[in-house]
């Protein structure tokens, strides 16, 4: 037992666990530049998960993790007994106060490390939620919370631009209101450990203004309308980059909005495809006369939903590292003539 405290003790095993860190940490560099869609999942995933999901079904680009999560976790074992050892014999011993200064850094960068680790397990993150004005979406893993879009306020001037930026927002819950708030650039709004991100905004349509027999109809995506003489038509799908196979079907060549077409549906079943590109393009269907006169655009922002429970414990080992290296910088000649006393 003693020669398996002395091994993790040993600074030796520090210095080599070091280089072994920095030389996977070379290899996955390099592995991440050569697999950059495989990484950029990463960034937007929490690690442990991610490892056994799309790690797993790629062992080969991401084998270099898992020996840096091994390597990471005997070196904080290494940390941890050297810390104990240290402060077992600054204590034995009776040593100055100063001696200390090592283990604060030590007790900070563990404490952080054991927040990572928390954050790597029980967090989530959820990228990309696209919501419209007035409109409401769960919050992922919170069974019953929702959150609404209410309205976006930019403050900008010649100078300086964009200088303000509020994305207003509620919470709501089982129908109820919990709070309202704003999402800032770089300040997001954090309630009970789930960070919400302003990420993007922007206006974009929720729906199309069609012309019928000289009668203009607002419909929304999805939505139906009925004409005054009782005829029903409704807003199919839409295909993004609209062409027709072989046999006159028609498909998308691709997922981008190139040559979108709007599926128009009437009562009895009846298509017809009404081009989006352009306002004034026009389809004829049952007899009638159907033109594009324009879009129905919505304010909408893009939202990004974290959740790291352990955040907290690296804010505080971070804060307990920085204290104990400026104890070292501004103390450190002080505690070098300590050292040198007791060594002699």
């Amino acid at each position: 037992m003693k020669s398996l405290w002395r091994f993790f003790a040993s600074t030796e095993l520090t210095i080599v666990l070091a280089g072994l860190i920095i030389l996977d940490a070379a290899w996955g560099s390099i592995i991440s530049m050569k697999n950059p869609q495989v990484f950029q999942a990463l960034d937007q995933a929490i690690l442990f998960p991610w490892l056994f999901s799309a790690g797993k079904a790629n062992l080969n680009i991401s084998l270099w993790i898992i020996i840096l999560v091994c390597l990471i976790t005997i070196f904080a074992i290494n940390t941890t007994v050297c810390t104990l050892d240290k402060l077992y014999s600054t204590f034995r011993d009776k040593r100055p106060w100063q001696s200390l200064f090592p283990q604060i850094v030590h007790i900070g960068f563990l404490i952080a490390l054991l927040g990572h680790l928390i954050g790597s397990i029980y967090g989530f993150r959820s990228p990309g939620h696209f919501v419209f004005q007035g409109q409401t979406i769960p919050v992922p893993s919170q069974e019953g919370l929702l959150l609404r879009f209410d309205d976006i306020e930019m403050k900008t001037s010649r100078r300086a631009g964009l200088e303000d930026l509020k994305t207003k927002v509620a919470l709501l819950e089982d129908g109820k209101e919990l709070l309202k708030d704003n999402i800032r650039i770089n300040g997001p709004l954090i309630y009970k450990g789930i960070a919400f991100y302003h990420i993007e905004q922007g206006e974009a349509p929720t729906g199309l203004i069609l012309r019928i027999d000289e009668e203009d109809f607002r419909i929304k995506f999805g939505g139906a309308f009925k004409t005054k003489d009782g005829a029903i038509f409704k807003l199919g799908t839409i295909i993004p980059d609209f062409a027709l196979d072989e046999t006159g079907n028609p498909y998308s060549r691709s997922e981008e909005y190139r040559n979108p077409y709007q599926e128009i549906i009437t009562f009895s079943g009846k298509k017809a495809w009404l081009p989006l590109s352009s306002v004034g393009s026009s389809v004829k269907l049952e007899g009638r006369h159907i033109e594009l006169s324009g879009y129905i655009n919505a304010p909408y922002v893009v939202l990004n939903i974290n959740k790291d429970p352990g955040i907290w414990f690296i804010i505080i080992g971070s804060v307990v590292l920085v204290i104990g290296m400026l104890l070292l910088l501004f103390l450190r000649g002080e505690r070098a003539e300590l050292v040198r006393r007791i060594e002699n």
